[in-house]
């Protein structure tokens, strides 16, 4: 029966697209963070015609299946995680990349595999911009993917990935396999017709129809704009971002979304504040929020000690953004994971050898920080990088000075265009930074906890550190926000010989304790329990647990068992 299947699945995708040695899955069963899981095969599809083939197979043969894109996910929802009672299979869509400009621009239809990247390219030509541009975390990341896990970003104005228009594959109650057509589109009536269509881009602009239908979080400005609130922005739970693919953590097979496009900024400016005063930032976000009508592009909180470990332990990714782009890292992080897999399953290597390397490596190049932000931010503990359009920069800087004012106690500084992309980059390399400073650091355990909190819209006491009792736990706290949104990366350094479950059991009831929702745009994977609301739209969705099964902690089995 096996080699049956197995042989049906290389006439479809061909035998250098079917993965069955541990080599080879290796980079699609390892996550970013995560450790690999069972998996009995990975198919990589050409097109979506094969890839619902693909999905008919796998079903009719009674196996799990996990739906992968980039697997760029932090918290493991897009790997195998441990043992499944029977068995596990992943389709990688990341062959699936066309990206189809609808509306003059304004709006796409993306493929399970496109990037934000190549989204970001494909909308230029309209003068127009994607939802996230880079992301916040995740290198290379997938569009589909970003929609499937609610994933956030860094840009304020845009909100949470979010559509109500998609294609995809749901399994019943009975077991059958359906496509649902949900894009707004006229594509055809069977599922081979629909999607030999949409392969082949065979529809034009009448087939388009007009939509009441959301194809992006289109009242998050106004959410954003209730300071006063006391529930957070954003975060995976949320009933009001569930909604068929978007939020589905893979509990879908999703061939295709319908995304807005936005207006992109005419000319970006940055300024970049100081501080040991906590409050300063909380008064600045609440006056800019209030007082000006227009929304940042972009607002980064970055603790003295997230700049310090971004710098030593992210050079190596900053220097290949900075001179090559972000195109260069799912290159770069794949031969990462095979080299990775090398040296684990060596008898002369440790699981730390190659990050050892690499940063010995890089330490030799030239410091990438100007001596100026290395001083600020040794003087100062707390920092934000804002980034806004021309239109609204003269009214931000004014609310700034009224309160920014005093050298001793606080700085502003007003960037130039190099200034600004040092410290995004250094900002933005800080997730695998973090993890590589747990990982081979003397004192700590070789894994990083890192939590994704959303905090409360009117907490202004989101400064404060852990609880006392906790701290003899943990060797380092390293954290970064997405200010405006009160969203926190607090990525914990936990000392050697401590158990990382159980110090992170403490923290999250710590968070439970001050109103915090986790988590917040990294998904639940398997690393964070779903509540009920979660559990609820999983079930809905996949009702016999064929989908990612265990993702939010709960049942691997078939719904025989609870959910």
């Amino acid at each position: 029966m096996t080699s049956s299947l197995h042989n049906k699945i290389i006439g479809v995708v061909g035998k250098k697209n079917f993965l069955v040695s541990d080599k080879e899955k290796t980079p699609y069963t390892t996550g970013w963070r995560t450790k690999s899981g069972e998996c009995e095969f990975v198919a990589l599809p050409n097109s979506l015609i094969d890839m619902w083939t693909v999905l008919k197979l796998c079903i009719e043969n009674n196996k799990y299946i996990l739906m992968q894109a980039a697997n760029t996910s932090l918290t493991g929802g897009s790997t195998p995680n441990g043992k499944y009672d029977k068995g596990l299979v992943i389709i990688n869509t990341t062959k699936l990349k066309t990206i189809i400009p609808i509306n003059n621009g304004h709006q796409v239809l993306a493929f399970p595999g496109s990037t934000l990247y190549d989204l970001e390219k494909k909308v230029k030509p309209y003068n127009r911009a994607p939802h996230s541009e880079i992301g916040s975390s995740c290198i290379g990341a997938s569009v589909v993917g970003g929609v499937c896990n609610n994933s956030g970003g860094a840009l304020i104005k845009r909100g949470p990935a979010y559509t109500e228009l998609s294609l995809f594959a749901s399994v019943n109650k009975e077991g059958n396999i359906e496509l649902h057509n949900k894009l707004g589109i006229e594509l055809g009536k069977s599922p081979e017709e629909i999607l030999k269509n949409l392969d082949n881009q065979n529809f034009n602009e009448e087939n388009i129809k007009n939509s009441n239908f959301k194809a992006s979080s289109t009242d998050y400005k106004n959410i954003i704009k209730d300071t006063n609130a006391d529930t957070p922005a954003r975060y995976n739970a949320d009933k009001r971002r569930l909604y068929d693919a978007s939020g589905c953590s893979g509990k879908l097979a999703v061939f295709a979304v319908r995304l807005d496009t936005f207006e992109k900024e005419s000319e970006e400016k940055t300024i970049y504040y100081s501080t040991n005063n906590p409050e300063d930032l909380t008064i600045l976000r609440k006056k800019i929020i209030n007082e000006i009508e227009e929304l940042p592009i972009y607002a980064e909180y970055m603790h003295n000690n997230a700049y310090k470990v971004s710098k030593k332990y992210g050079k190596d990714a900053y220097y290949l953004i900075y001179f090559l782009g972000t195109s260069s890292m799912p290159f770069f992080y794949k031969t990462k994971s095979k080299l990775e897999s090398f040296f684990k399953n060596s008898k002369f290597f440790s699981d730390k050898t190659l990050d050892l390397l690499l940063n010995a490596f890089v330490s030799v190049l030239p410091n990438q920080m100007s001596k100026l932000f290395d001083a600020l931010n040794e003087k100062f503990e707390h920092h934000l990088i804002l980034k806004c359009d021309k239109k609204i920069f003269d009214e931000i800087l004014k609310v700034s000075k009224n309160i920014f004012n005093e050298d001793n106690k606080n700085n502003l500084l007003v960037c130039s265009t190099k200034e600004s992309k040092k410290l995004t980059l250094n900002r933005f390399v800080f997730a695998g930074a973090s993890a590589r400073c747990a990982n081979i650091s003397k004192n700590a355990n070789p894994e990083l906890l890192p939590l994704d909190v959303a905090l409360k819209r009117n907490d202004d006491n989101w400064f404060h550190d852990i609880p006392l009792e906790l701290k003899k736990d943990v060797l380092q706290t390293l954290t970064v926000a997405h200010f405006f949104c009160l969203v926190f990366h607090r990525e914990y350094v936990i000392k050697i010989g401590k158990n990382n479950n159980k110090v992170k059991d403490k923290l999250l009831r710590w968070f439970d304790e001050i109103g915090a929702k986790y988590p917040a745009e990294h998904n639940v994977g398997h690393m964070y329990e779903a509540d009920d609301n979660l559990r609820n739209f999983y079930k809905k969705l996949d009702p016999n647990n064929i989908f990612n099964p265990g993702i939010g902690k709960t049942s691997k089995s078939l719904v025989k068992k609870k959910f």
